[in-house]
């Protein structure tokens, strides 16, 4: 399985429009942070094509797929509804309209039901007969395991704040984002992770998200053999941060690659 991570950034992005701190103007690429999403490209056991997954069609998804050269998808699974996760949908019209098909996409029923109200045009039999919006199939899901094609993927339930969302584990791979309480019973569906990838938004404490502390807290339990950071804000230099982090923690970063 290959993953890339698309965004790395929180709602803001980072340069946040207008900011002369050290991070949004500093000239590592690391701390150019477009909306978090993660691409995966799973090995079919059949010697078959790919899966090709994404997780959130984030506000800069054009961007993402026209920089990582990715062509195709075959689904969506989505984490939530916030706009800086869906608001990408429209743009999977290219891929519809150039391969001739639908694209299925997943999440609970908020966060579907969310999209269905943010996309309400896209849901017209008129344009859709045109090709004129994002074809989709909707899929609900629940905290159950559930099948793409022959991948198994396991949800994780955890909280936003007061909203009940979900993260993924595939194969001995798990994606949390926008995290700030994860109940006990999750904890062991991430056992023997290869890569955990999981937000940890700042230094300071916030509200609805992990800081850097309790993210590197709820890392050392999970124990994966490798963590990697994701929704940074503004507020924390690549260079500066990562000399700080324990073993086999880091932060990451945009384009971002690796295989498992």
């Amino acid at each position: 399985m290959k993953v890339i991570i698309l965004g790395t950034g929180t709602s803001q992005g980072v340069p946040i429009i207008g900011c002369t701190c050290e991070v949004c103007t500093s000239n590592d690429s690391r701390d150019k942070r477009l909306r978090v999403s993660a691409y995966l490209e799973i090995e079919n056991p059949s010697g078959e094509k790919p899966l090709k997954l994404l997780i959130d069609t984030s506000v800069d998804f054009r961007q993402q797929m026209l920089s990582n050269k990715i062509d195709d998808l075959d689904a969506v699974i989505f984490t939530h509804h916030h706009v800086d996760h869906i608001l990408g949908m429209d743009d999977l019209r290219q891929i519809n309209q150039r391969l001739k098909k639908y694209i299925d996409i997943y999440g609970n029923k908020l966060t579907l039901d969310e999209i269905k109200i943010t996309f309400r045009y896209a849901l017209d039999p008129l344009l859709i007969s045109h090709n004129a919006v994002p074809l989709i199939n909707f899929n609900y899901i629940t905290a159950d395991p559930f099948n793409i094609a022959f991948q198994k993927i396991i949800p994780i339930e955890f909280y936003h704040g007061n909203l009940k969302m979900l993260g993924y584990r595939i194969n001995n791979f798990a994606y949390i984002t926008d995290c700030s309480m994860m109940p006990e019973t999750e904890y062991s569906k991430m056992e023997g992770l290869d890569v955990l990838v999981i937000n940890a938004l700042r230094r300071r404490p916030h509200p609805t998200h992990f800081n850097l502390e309790q993210a590197i807290e709820a890392s050392k339990r999970i124990n994966a053999k490798q963590t990697y950071f994701t929704h940074i804000t503004h507020d924390m230099l690549h260079s500066e941060i990562e000399k700080t982090l324990p073993e086999k923690m880091h932060l990451a970063f945009d384009g971002l690659t690796f295989n498992i």
